[in-house]
């Protein structure tokens, strides 16, 4: 398991908790982080420059309809990093099909 420690926040090397993915279209794909809620990792997300993927934590996202406001609580489009907790459910969706997306998740020393 890759430790995240003061001297490494800048400079990381390769996490060996990376689970890639390729989305359907308009079909949520989840992903639950591994171990226990003691357990907190620091999760990388990396997607196609051109995709637009709605990520939900703990949660499952919808996609916006065209003229309408959703509001839609724990869900961001193309996230880049956030910090989760192992048993926390990581649910991905977009309107077209994406491949090559990817997590690296890094564990941070409590």
């Amino acid at each position: 398991m890759t430790e995240i420690t003061d001297l490494s926040r800048n400079t990381k090397i390769a996490s060996d908790l990376t689970p890639q993915f390729a989305l359907a279209a308009t079909t949520p794909l989840s992903y639950t982080v591994p171990g226990d809620s003691s357990k907190q990792y620091e999760a990388e997300f990396s997607f196609p420059s051109t995709a637009s993927v709605w990520v939900g934590y703990n949660t499952t996202p919808t996609i916006p309809t065209a003229g309408t406001m959703t509001v839609n609580a724990r869900s961001t489009r193309n996230p880049t990093c956030w910090w989760v907790r192992g048993g926390d459910v990581l649910t991905f969706i977009s309107t077209a099909i994406v491949t090559d997306c990817g997590i690296a998740l890094y564990y941070v020393k409590a």
